[in-house]
């Protein structure tokens, strides 16, 4: 049964910790890289004492493969298996008239896409769901388990022929039914052992079957359909279309589904891999704990500790945990917005309104304008001397007017002009405020004035042709 998170209860638990008995997910988890001898070690912390974690076995952190299938049929649509499938496609195409080296150039593409399906599903069955690199390793190194396999299909062929020759048609059936039950499960154990003997061997899959249990014929039903769409495609749908695409839309299903059926093996190995002794090889740059987006930059760990904090009721304790381990100096959206509320819910005012010059600095950077108008506003009803930085205030004063505030946008752009009197943005601030006096508050004569001084002060200022344009338009200038 799938252990479950302690804090996230939707998400599967990763990691257990003895001294804290919690299980976390790997959101939970702080995932330190350590120098260690020449080579870096991966680490894996609690995030409530600071102590290694333990590991949980993969069959507590996978779901079955029936809960996982939508995300199969998305796998090739990767750009790395898609560009490979395209390639194949278009060169079935292209080498499809009849003789002799067509034929051996179609057998190396079909070759080439077998060994990638064939890489695919090793990659999975050792926990890495991101398709394999397109390169020399992934296509040329062990190009033998593509010979193997087909070695499979010849030596259950010849057996069949002896077993009819000797039994009888009868027999030869019901061995021939038993033959495509199994191989399935040839291609499993030759890729678990690496044998050719132990593929073909009958003890050796058959009893590798039988552990996998009902979930076998789940797998193999699946199969099934995956192998007999392309047929079905090509019989019913594509073969009205012109010659050349029905062959390259065949061949594009063909490869689609191949690499679907590999990458479905291999998580039927990894899911099953206790019962069928397969040793998963975990690579934590690029397996499940990648997928489930495990380690994050210093403030996202801080962040996790923070919400555990905060969901066990330890509010004084997040509190103190932001200040001690930055020092006041956050530079993260999403802490900073925890520690502003946490600040809140304290009603530490003074310490709220020190920190919202940081936390409206990030709001500004990530222009998220509802929330930078919703907490400069909260501010100045606390402080009506609450001054933000000057850049940011000046946003703020834009934001309130978008969004249809005028009267705080003007006084945002008064706060701004007597707290940076000596801005280079000061002439615009003065200019924007006169607009929508005049546009927004319906008074020109206010407005006049504003923009008059504005005349009167800078009038070498690039702003000014804009000013005297504006005066115009107004038409009460003098």
């Amino acid at each position: 049964m799938r252990t479950s998170c302690s804090y996230h209860p939707a998400k599967p638990a990763h990691f257990e910790c003895s001294k804290c008995d919690a299980d976390y997910c790997a959101e939970c988890v702080i995932k330190r890289a350590v120098p260690t001898y020449g080579r870096t070690e991966t680490y894996y912390y609690c995030p409530k004492c600071q102590e290694i974690v333990e590991r949980l076995d993969i069959s507590d952190i996978i779901d079955p493969f029936w809960i996982r299938l939508p995300k199969f049929f998305i796998y090739p649509f990767h750009p790395r298996p898609l560009v490979l499938m395209l390639l194949v496609s278009v060169g079935v195409v292209l080498f499809a008239r009849p003789g002799l080296v067509n034929l051996l150039i179609n057998i190396a593409l079909w070759g080439v896409l077998l060994k990638y399906s064939h890489a695919a599903l090793k990659n999975t069955a050792n926990s890495r769901y991101y398709p394999p690199r397109i390169n020399s390793e992934t296509i040329a190194d062990d190009f033998g388990i593509v010979f193997k396999q087909v070695a499979i299909f010849v030596i259950v062929g010849i057996a069949l022929a002896k077993v009819a020759q000797i039994f009888g048609p009868f027999i030869a059936l019901v061995a021939m039914v038993v033959a495509i039950l199994s191989i399935p499960a040839m291609i499993i154990v030759l890729v678990a052992t690496g044998s050719l003997l132990h593929a073909v061997n009958p003890v050796v899959f058959i009893t590798m079957a039988w552990r996998i249990g009902w979930g076998y014929l789940l797998m193999y039903l699946f199969l099934t359909i995956l192998g007999g769409a392309p047929v079905l495609l090509g019989r019913h749908i594509i073969a009205h279309l012109p010659a050349s695409t029905h062959l390259f839309l065949l061949a594009l299903a063909k490869c689609y589904y191949t690499i679907i059926s590999y990458h479905l093996m291999g998580y039927v190995i990894l899911q099953y891999h206790d019962d069928i002794g397969y040793e998963v090889e975990l690579d934590d740059e690029d397996s499940i704990l990648t997928e489930n987006k495990v380690g994050q930059p210093a403030g996202s760990e801080i962040l996790n500790r923070v919400d555990i904090l905060i969901k066990e009721g330890k509010i004084d304790d997040a509190v103190f945990l932001i200040r001690s381990e930055t020092g006041g100096k956050i530079a993260e959206l999403e802490l900073a917005e925890r520690y502003y509320n946490l600040l809140k819910i304290k009603q530490n005012i003074p310490d709220l309104l020190r920190h919202a010059v940081t936390y409206l600095d990030l709001l500004a950077e990530a222009k998220d304008k509802e929330k930078l108008c919703e907490v400069y506003s909260e501010c100045a009803a606390r402080d009506p001397g609450f001054v933000p930085s000057s850049s940011t205030l000046f946003k703020v004063a834009s934001c309130l007017n978008q969004a249809g505030n005028p009267k705080a946008a003007v006084n945002s752009y008064n706060r701004f002009v007597k707290a940076n009197p000596k801005d280079p943005l000061l002439p615009k601030a003065y200019f924007l405020a006169a607009n929508i006096i005049h546009e927004k508050l319906k008074n020109p004569k206010k407005a006049v004035g504003i923009l008059k001084t504005l005349l009167k002060t800078y009038p070498n200022h690039e702003i000014i042709p804009h000013v005297q344009k504006y005066l115009r338009q107004i038409g009460l200038a003098k």
